[in-house]
């Protein structure tokens, strides 16, 4: 009995709309069971009158509505239509035309009309009912998935803070370290989280997945540059980074370009400062990352006497990086190379894009 119900409900809820739905099926399938219908009202004609043809068709006008829909049951409500009158009324042949005979036809035709309009309004209940479902076990599973997304940036954003705030730490301890006055201290912490920030800011946007890189450059880079033209030349195809590199390199760039503000090319009113990175794939679907910042027109510069700690952070800042600095005429050299190890990578085609 179970299995009947269930074969019941397949039918109903499954086999016919998608049947109702391809009239290249629905439509042979009317005519199949009009044929059927018509057979079987022959093969009964010695039980039953001719005052009485339309038994069968009745069943098979309910029928074709319920599988194949509105149209094939009216084409099955034409075709009993026909076939009755012209072999049992008065049958057989169309002629001669009775009270009688108008009376059945009509009648026929006003109950298997609405027969097939009550079948049309139960089809559509039906399906606005499957399809009402439909959308609620989307909602439902859209809204699971919205949760456990939730809870992943949950998670993520407290193992964000537990970094951020061990990153403070290092950056206060190492500021008082190499700074001698509170002036001095608080301009060089400010400057730094304000790179931090801004890097936690553009992971932020994309959920936590990562940042832009150079949207990470752009930003971190665009409050240093003096006024002037032609200042800073950024070229590089853009990928998305990890927040934890996205950090490391906001911090690095910050301090190549404080120093380029203190000693190299913006300070002066000439100097300018080029930043042109590349991207390679490699064959385990990571990316070979190098970024290249080159100082052109500042005074001449050498290398610093003392370590600080702008210059630990250019150089072990990056991690996993290979740092190359380099002291000439033209000014300071800066290579960093490093593998971006990374799930998924947007990466686009860069243009030469120069910020006034």
């Amino acid at each position: 009995m179970r299995r009947m119900v269930q074969l019941v409900d397949n039918l109903i809820e499954r086999v016919f709309p998608r049947l109702r739905r391809k009239p290249r099926y629905a439509y042979p399938i009317g005519i199949a069971i009009f044929a059927v219908a018509a057979l079987a009202r022959m093969a009964l004609s010695a039980w039953l009158q001719n005052s009485t043809p339309f038994l069968t068709f009745f069943v098979a006008v309910l029928l074709t509505s319920l599988m194949a829909g509105t149209g094939p049951g009216l084409l099955v409500v034409a075709a009993s239509f026909l076939f009755s009158w012209y072999y049992y009324l008065p049958g057989p042949g169309w002629f001669p035309i009775t009270s009688g005979t108008i009376v059945a036809l009509a009648s026929f035709a006003v109950f298997s009309l609405l027969i097939v309009a009550v079948v049309q309004l139960l089809n559509g209940k039906v399906e606005g009912l499957l399809n009402e479902r439909a959308r609620n076990e989307a909602l439902l599973q859209d809204s699971a998935l919205g949760e456990l997304q939730l809870e992943q940036l949950n998670v993520e954003l407290r193992h964000r803070l537990k970094n951020t705030f061990a990153v403070i730490a290092g950056l206060i301890s190492q500021s008082a370290r190499y700074t001698r006055d509170v002036d001095t201290f608080a301009a060089v912490l400010a400057g730094r989280l304000s790179a931090m920030g801004n890097a936690m800011d553009l992971v932020a946007t994309r959920s936590f997945v990562g940042a832009s890189l150079k949207e990470l450059i752009a930003e971190t880079l665009k409050p240093l540059v003096p006024p002037g033209s032609l200042r800073l030349d950024l070229r590089g195809p853009d990928t998305i980074i990890p927040g934890d590199i996205a950090s490391a390199l906001a911090l690095t760039l910050h301090e190549l370009g404080t120093n380029a503000i203190k000693y190299g090319a913006w300070s002066n009113e000439r100097g300018t400062v080029s930043v042109v990175w590349t991207l390679a794939l490699l064959e385990n679907d990571d990316f070979r990352f190098e970024l290249l910042w080159s100082e052109h027109g500042g005074p001449i510069v050498t290398m610093p006497e003392r370590r600080g700690l702008g210059t630990t952070l250019i150089d072990s800042g990056f991690p996993t990086a290979q740092v190359e600095r380099a002291f000439t005429e033209d000014g300071v050299r800066c290579r960093i190379v490093a593998v971006l190890k990374q799930a998924t990578t947007r990466r686009t085609r860069g243009r030469a894009r120069s910020i006034r």
